[in-house]
C-alpha cells in the first residue's frame, strides 16, 4: 500500500472531523440558545397562570358580594331607576306639601334610606362592570399565556431536534477518528517498512 493516497484519505478524515467539530459547536448553541428559551417562555408563562389565578380569586369574591346585593334587591323588587325615581318623588313631596315636623322628618328619613339602596345599586352597577372588566382581561392573559406555550414548545422542539442532531456529529467524529487511528496505524507501518528497508540496503 502506497504512503501518499493514505495520507491523502487522512488528511481527508481530518479535515471532516475539524467540520463536524464547528457544526457540532453551532448545533450546541443553537440547542442551548433553545434550551434558554425554554426556560424564559416558562417563567413568563407561569407569572401569567399566577396572575389569573389571582384575578380569578379578585372575581370569586366580588361575585360573593354582588349574589348578596342581587338579594337584596330581587326581594324588593327595585331597579335602580325605580329607586332614583322614588328618591325624586319623596323629595318633591317633601318640598311641595305642607306637613308636620314628624312627617317632615318621616319623608326625610325615607328619602335617606332610598338613597342609600341607590348607592348599594349603584355599587352593585360598578360590580357588575368590574367583574366583566376583570373576565375580558383574564380572556387576553389566558390567550398569552397559550402563545407563551406554544413558544415553550416550539423551543423544546428545536432543542431536542438539536441534540440528536449533535449526538449524530458526534458519532460520525467518533467514527472518523477511529479510521484516522487505522490510517495513522497504516502510515506508522509503512514508515517502519521503509525505514527497515533503508537500513537493509
Amino acid at each position: 500500500m502506497e504512503y501518499e493516497p493514505i495520507k491523502t484519505q487522512l488528511d481527508t478524515i481530518n479535515t471532516k472531523i475539524k467540520e463536524l467539530y464547528e457544526e457540532a459547536k453551532d448545533l450546541k448553541k443553537i440547542r442551548d440558545d433553545a434550551n434558554e428559551k425554554v426556560k424564559e417562555f416558562k417563567e413568563t408563562r407561569e407569572a401569567i397562570n399566577t396572575d389569573v389565578k389571582n384575578r380569578i380569586e379578585e372575581i370569586r369574591e366580588l361575585k360573593q358580594k354582588r349574589a348578596g346585593l342581587l338579594e337584596e334587591f330581587k326581594m324588593m323588587k327595585l331597579t335602580k331607576t325605580q329607586i332614583a325615581e322614588k328618591i325624586e318623588q319623596l323629595e318633591m313631596q317633601l318640598e311641595t306639601s305642607a306637613t308636620d315636623m314628624d312627617k317632615e322628618q318621616a319623608l326625610a328619613a325615607q328619602i335617606q334610606s332610598y338613597q342609600e339602596l341607590y348607592k348599594r345599586a349603584s355599587e352593585l352597577e360598578k360590580l357588575n362592570e368590574v367583574i366583566k372588566e376583570m373576565s375580558d382581561s383574564i380572556s387576553i392573559l389566558v390567550n398569552e399565556s397559550s402563545e407563551e406555550h406554544k413558544k415553550v414548545l416550539e423551543n423544546a422542539r428545536t432543542s431536542a431536534e438539536k441534540h440528536q442532531e449533535l449526538l449524530l456529529a458526534y458519532n460520525e467524529i467518533n467514527e472518523l477518528k477511529t479510521k484516522a487511528s487505522e490510517l495513522h496505524e497504516q502510515l506508522k507501518n509503512l514508515k517502519l517498512q521503509e525505514i527497515s528497508q533503508d537500513t537493509t540496503e
